[in-house]
C-alpha cells in the first residue's frame, strides 16, 4: 500500500462548512474539472473520465466514511483502476480549519512503473489548491 498525501493547509472557514461542502460529492465537480471530463455526481457518489497518456480512464468514487466536521473518505465504485481510499482530513483551529488529502493506494506494479504515484500526487495537489481558491474567494 502506498500513502500519497498533500501538505496541510489552513482555510478561512469553519470545519463544519468545509465538511458540508465536501460531503456532497456532487460539489467535487468544481475542484476536479477541467481534468475530470463528463463529471456526474450526487451526494453519495461521483464519476468522471480522466485522460492519462492519451488513454481515457473512467473513475467512480463512493462515500465510505463520514465524520461531520472531521473526515470524509471515498473508495472506488464499480469503475476502478485499483483499490484505494481517499481521505479529506479536516481539523478545526482558531482561524478556521485545516485540510489535508491522503490517498492509501494499492497501485499495481505496472502502473507504478508508469508513474502513477506522481500522477496521483499531482491530482491531489491540484484539488487541494482549487479547494483553497474556492475557500478564499468565499465560494465554499
Amino acid at each position: 500500500m502506498t500513502t500519497i498525501q498533500t501538505a496541510t493547509v489552513t482555510l478561512p472557514l469553519p470545519a463544519e462548512a468545509l465538511y458540508t461542502f465536501l460531503a456532497d460529492l456532487s460539489n467535487h465537480r468544481v475542484f476536479l474539472e477541467p481534468a475530470a471530463q463528463s463529471f456526474q455526481g450526487d451526494v453519495d457518489r461521483h464519476s468522471y473520465i480522466i485522460e492519462i497518456m492519451g488513454m481515457k480512464m473512467p473513475q467512480e468514487f463512493v462515500a465510505k466514511t463520514r465524520v461531520p466536521g472531521q473526515l470524509l473518505s471515498l473508495v472506488p465504485g464499480a469503475k476502478k483502476l485499483f483499490d484505494h481510499e481517499l481521505r479529506f482530513e479536516i481539523l478545526a483551529n482558531g482561524q478556521g480549519c485545516t485540510l489535508r488529502l491522503v490517498d492509501e493506494a494499492d497501485i499495481p506494479m505496472m502502473m507504478q512503473m508508469m508513474g502513477a504515484e506522481k500522477l496521483l500526487q499531482g491530482q491531489l495537489d491540484s484539488a487541494l489548491t482549487r479547494i483553497q481558491e474556492l475557500a478564499r474567494s468565499g465560494n465554499i
